[in-house]
């Protein structure tokens, strides 16, 4: 029944509603069929059995997000930090795992203020380590010889259980990193989680990416794919010409329309495994989710303004696919014969 459940959650957060002469069309679909032959089974059904297969009570993950640069997107974008702080919720209440958020320190503050929003409080390790229904956050610093150190020691300090990203990007085959739209970004103005993710995989810890676009962390396991796929997967448009699709690769790929909505809806499959609807937030605390992390400096990735918005798609779009998700669960938790 489960993987029933994971296949309409799967097709619900894949459901493009892009405009036109923005962010690509079309690629949706594409991308997670090519997923679904990388992995077999639903994606979200993937992520969450893992999730439950590896994390215990007291055990710390570490979530990875942020995704944007100054000038357009100086705090980072709404699409990340509402997926993370879900998973983070979804793993605290569910499995009774220890939530740490990184990310680049300009994006911390929405991420910080969206996990408060969610319900749990943003403390220092000395608390993090006494009690539940908290979460730590911390910056991972820019560049490749940082980033590497600061990965050996997230992994020697913390010891995770697992390491979730969620719409973070990684490097093509050049090095550089690329927006959807093709345009390059130097390794020393992003955190390079690339290096945490590696190391985790080197020492079978656990690995999960949620993207949208073939340019974020997991979806080195359809590299080629996204290349054919992706108007800008063949060659961007920065001199390198590598292409946006990024080599980094990830135990578990989720790929969806939005990433905050993949997120969701692995949320939304360790509710139903563990049969706890409230693992997944509900309509009220999405809103809060958005106004908090908009508030504390988050923008549309597509508007780059402060508007209720996420990829271009609105506030009550986010709580409708929010309101389906509960239905799919909770009626998948109640038994109602039917006789005629």
């Amino acid at each position: 029944m489960a993987k029933v459940i994971a296949e309409y959650i799967d097709r619900l957060v894949n459901t493009e509603m892009r405009q036109m002469g923005g962010l690509p069309r079309g690629t949706t679909h594409q991308l997670y069929e090519a997923a679904r032959r990388y992995h077999k089974d639903p994606l979200t059904y993937l992520a969450a059995s893992k999730l439950i297969e590896n994390i215990k009570p007291n055990d710390n993950v570490i979530i990875a997000t942020g995704a944007g640069v100054p000038p357009w997107l100086p705090k980072g974008e709404t699409d990340g930090p509402l997926g993370a702080a879900s998973i983070a919720r979804a793993i605290d209440i569910g499995l009774g795992g220890k939530p740490i958020l990184v990310g680049e320190g300009r994006c911390m503050s929405p991420v910080a203020a969206t996990v408060e929003a969610a319900g749990l409080m943003v403390c220092d390790e000395d608390l993090f380590s006494k009690r539940d229904h908290v979460a730590m956050t911390l910056e991972y610093p820019l560049g490749e010889e940082k980033g590497t150190k600061f990965a050996e020691e997230l992994m020697s300090r913390f010891n995770p259980k697992a390491i979730i990203c969620i719409e973070k990007h990684g490097p093509s085959a050049s090095g550089k990193y690329h927006s959807i739209m093709g345009v390059g970004r130097e390794p020393d103005t992003v955190a390079n989680v690339k290096f945490l993710v590696e190391l985790a995989s080197s020492k079978k810890v656990l690995t999960i990416g949620v993207g949208d676009g073939g340019n974020e962390i997991g979806f080195g396991n359809i590299y080629d794919d996204v290349k054919r796929i992706q108007k800008y997967g063949p060659k961007c448009q920065c001199p390198c010409g590598a292409g946006i699709g990024t080599v980094t690769k990830a135990d578990v790929l989720v790929a969806a329309a939005v990433s905050n909505w993949g997120a969701y809806g692995i949320s939304a499959m360790l509710a139903f495994m563990l049969k706890k609807l409230r693992l997944i937030q509900d309509v009220d605390m999405e809103y809060r989710m958005l106004e908090a992390s908009i508030r504390a400096g988050a923008m549309d990735g597509l508007y780059t303004d402060m508007s209720m918005y996420v990829d271009g798609t609105s506030c009550e779009t986010q709580k409708s696919i929010i309101t389906i998700l509960r239905e799919i669960v909770s009626n998948a938790l109640v038994e109602q014969p039917r006789h005629w």
